[in-house]
């Protein structure tokens, strides 16, 4: 199956020829003849072997210069360091060296190249120095050591094209970057210097005005044409610039470098660079292969395998259109980072196969507030939880119902489910990231607040540090980098059985909580739960009603034909008095386990009744 994935060389073309060996590029290792490299997703050439270098990535400072390993971005090494050029920040440096990328400084430094130093493979042959052609492995890139201006000035593409070429008919200024910009509705001059230049580029500039920062190129659209070009045939490719969303054209005297990006196919012409999309058709649905799934993906990571991503659903459904690999929890952490907004976890729910999670039958709804502690199938075994939950809530002054949701999760989970009990409800209390998570769509249909019980401790006592684990569904609720995911509940939807083991002392997800033996927010409000109370409130109990079941009991017998209840309201009278000098904590504790008490049902059903209209009414 992995070989499906080096057959395919642009999101609108497939190889012809059939992938017989791929081989995980690592120091050392023998090349066969006619490899070919992969650094990207997104774009290759067609080989029977294949050399995957997209996992081969790092960078080592060597002082004036980095050595980076081929499979980087330019995005990853920008983020470090300032250097003279780069490309994309989506291509790997291997990648542009090898495909000979635009690259920005253009102007001063020509093509790629013919600038960088590289270890690279030849004719099967290592070689360094001075890029000859060949499989690119680590590239050297020079620092920037010198102050770099920006400047530019705005209008339409033809008459800064003008200006451009009368700069290049007398002389060649000394720029270090002189680009015509083109995005949306807006096309400027954007020109770079270092700034001890400035004083021979005065008569350029006057008319610019300053610009904070270079511009710099992403994997945004879903179509892209790359290539060179004499400047005196710009011509051929106006009616792209002006038809693109977004156009980054390079000067070099009587040449040019273009990046051309657009949502939908452009006419393009014929000598352009080979991983363009010209074919004019996406292949995937949309989807561009820029790979960035793969790096937040949960269930790829617990699967181990790229094909477990939403990379491998769009590229796998292809080749086999229906598939079962969509069998991941919808956290949406894909679709933020997708480039093209994708709607991604439509697109899955349609072909998942999740496991069933239905309800034990375990709890009843009670009470009737417009604020609710929602039970799922997901949570009704976190007996602890939920009833710290409802003494926490009722600490806080919060009247709240129980709402028991008696509902098979995964169907939830599918949005194959409408919430027709939660219609009329304005607050809901959850205490899975779950059950949080995927209650969010409530608000499209309806006004409702939704709180997630763990998050809102957490949030009280100040506990987002390094030692707080924070689950991937409640990413979007706090403004931290750190989430990981503990595998737990993926491994309840796909019968999976990899735990993510985390170095952390407490959990926002009670799953995991419970799985790794970890502490959760609610954990940490010390609340009591001391399950001896039961033993001692049944034994007043069994005191306070012992003459009335000896005596009295017998006495009143005779009115059940009449009044049945009678020795109730005499019961109930008891029970009033036991009950109304008791802790919030031991009430709540004694209601969840009235069940497993031994007693006379008519005796539990007034202590039930009884509790539940102090609590939940």
């Amino acid at each position: 199956m992995h070989s499906i994935l080096y057959k395919i060389l642009k999101p609108t073309k497939i190889a012809g020829v059939e992938i017989k060996n791929v081989i995980k590029y690592s120091d050392g290792i023998n090349l066969l003849p006619n490899t070919v490299p992969r650094y990207e997703y997104f774009r290759g050439v067609e080989g029977e072997s294949i050399l995957d270098l997209t996992e081969y990535k790092g960078i080592e400072d060597n002082g004036d210069k980095i050595k980076v390993k081929a499979g980087t971005t330019w995005g990853e090494v920008l983020e470090k360091y300032n250097v003279e050029f780069w490309s994309n920040a989506d291509f790997s440096v291997g990648g542009s060296v090898f495909f000979n990328d635009p690259i920005t400084g253009f102007n001063e430094f020509g093509k790629i190249g013919g600038r960088v130093e590289v270890d690279a493979f030849l004719d099967g042959k290592y070689y360094s120095g001075k890029y000859k052609g060949g499989i690119v492995i680590n590239v050297y890139l020079r620092k920037e050591d010198k102050e770099i201006t920006y400047r530019r000035l705005d209008g339409n593409i033809q008459d800064l094209i003008s200006i451009i070429k009368s700069w290049y008919s007398s002389r060649i200024p000394v720029f270090r970057e002189v680009s015509v910009i083109k995005k949306g509705k807006e096309s400027y001059i954007l020109v770079s210097y270092p700034k001890i230049r400035e004083v021979l580029l005065q008569n350029f500039i006057k008319e610019f005005s300053m610009e904070n920062s270079p511009i710099i190129e992403h994997l945004e659209y879903k179509y892209w044409y790359f290539g060179y070009l004499q400047l005196n045939e710009i011509e051929k490719i106006l009616n792209m610039i002006n038809n693109s969303d977004f156009s980054v054209i390079r000067f070099r005297k009587d040449e040019i470098a273009f990046s051309i990006y657009s949502n939908r196919p452009l006419e393009s012409i014929k000598n352009i660079l080979d991983y363009s999309t010209t074919e004019g058709d996406n292949l995937f649905n949309g989807c561009i292969l820029c790979g960035k799934c793969v790096n937040v993906c949960p269930y790829g990571k617990q699967v181990g395998d790229i094909f477990h991503t939403p990379l491998g659903f769009y590229t796998i459904s292809f080749f086999e259109k229906d598939n079962e690999l969509a069998n991941c929890h919808m956290c949406g952490l894909c679709e933020q980072v997708c480039p093209v907004s994708l709607n991604i976890t439509q697109h899955l729910k349609k072909s998942a196969r999740l496991n069933e999670i239905k309800p034990k039958n375990a709890f009843k709804s009670v009470g009737n507030s417009s604020s609710v502690l929602i039970i799922t199938p997901i949570s009704e075994n976190l007996i602890d939880e939920i009833i710290k939950s409802l003494i926490y809530l009722l600490k806080k002054g919060k009247k709240v119902s129980l709402l028991y949701l008696q509902q098979d999760f995964s169907k939830i989970i599918k949005d194959e489910y409408y919430f027709e009990e939660l219609t009329k409800v304005k607050e809901i209390y959850t205490i899975t990231p779950e059950e949080y998570f995927y209650l969010q769509r409530l608000k499209k249909n309806t006004v409702v607040d939704i709180y997630n019980i763990q998050l809102l401790i957490a949030n009280e006592m100040k506990l987002m540090d390094s030692k707080l684990h924070i689950p991937c569904l409640l990413k979007n609720e706090v403004n931290v980098p750190r989430i990981s995911c503990s595998n737990v509940f993926l491994n309840i939807l796909n019968g999976k059985n990899n735990i993510n083991k985390l170095d952390k002392e407490v959990t926002l997800c009670p799953l995991t909580a419970r799985q790794l033996n970890i502490k959760t927010p609610l954990d940490l409000l010390g609340i009591n739960m001391d399950k001896n109370y039961i033993d001692v409130f049944l034994k007043k109990m069994e005191i306070a009603t012992k003459d009335l079941k000896d005596d009295i009991e017998e006495d009143l017998s005779w009115y059940n034909d009449i009044d049945n209840n009678i020795i109730n309201e005499v019961y109930s009278n008891i029970i009033n008095n036991m009950l109304k000098d008791e802790s919030i904590e031991n009430l709540v504790l004694l209601y969840f386990n009235l069940d497993k008490i031994n007693m006379a049902e008519n005796m539990k059903r007034l202590l039930t009744d009884k509790i539940a209209n102090i609590i939940f009414s």
